[in-house]
């Protein structure tokens, strides 16, 4: 009797042991992953020139090519995405208020020989290596489609 319950507890703390092994090692795969998407860089700045391009390059497509039409600009941030011979294609990722449908949908800017706009989620700004900027580009991107 005394055996069997030995064998039971054995088995049992086993495969509480092998489990939290597993969970450990999958939980560390998950951190990584996150971390390796759309990482923040402090150090490094993006040229204004780009900046002013790519804010105004949004605004007057919102401004031409209606609807949606854009009421409001939240989360716009600066970045770029590293292509295979390690040329930097820079990027403005950022959400606008539709004034048709009432809600927040995202639109990724990207400079190209010229730009390209595109309305709703991509995989470009989830890619993108985002810099970090001491300016709003929310209200840069309100101000100069205010102006225009």
């Amino acid at each position: 009797m005394t055996t069997q319950l030995f064998k039971k507890t054995g088995k049992i703390f086993a495969l509480i042991f092998f489990m939290s092994v597993i969970m450990s090692c999958n939980y560390n795969n998950t951190a990584e992953k996150k971390e390796s998407t759309n990482s923040i860089s402090v150090n490094e700045s993006i040229p204004d020139s780009i900046v002013r391009f790519l804010i105004t390059s949004a605004s007057m497509d919102f401004r031409n090519h209606q609807p949606p039409t854009a009421i409001d600009f939240r989360n716009v941030k600066i970045g770029y995405i590293n292509s295979p011979n390690n040329i930097k294609t820079f990027i403005l990722c950022g959400e606008f208020l539709s004034q048709e449908n009432k809600e927040w949908i995202e639109f990724t800017t990207i400079k190209t020989s010229g730009y390209e706009q595109y309305l709703g989620k991509t995989q470009y700004c989830q890619d993108a290596k985002i810099v970090v900027t001491d300016e709003s580009l929310s209200v840069k991107l309100k101000n100069k489609f205010a102006e225009q």
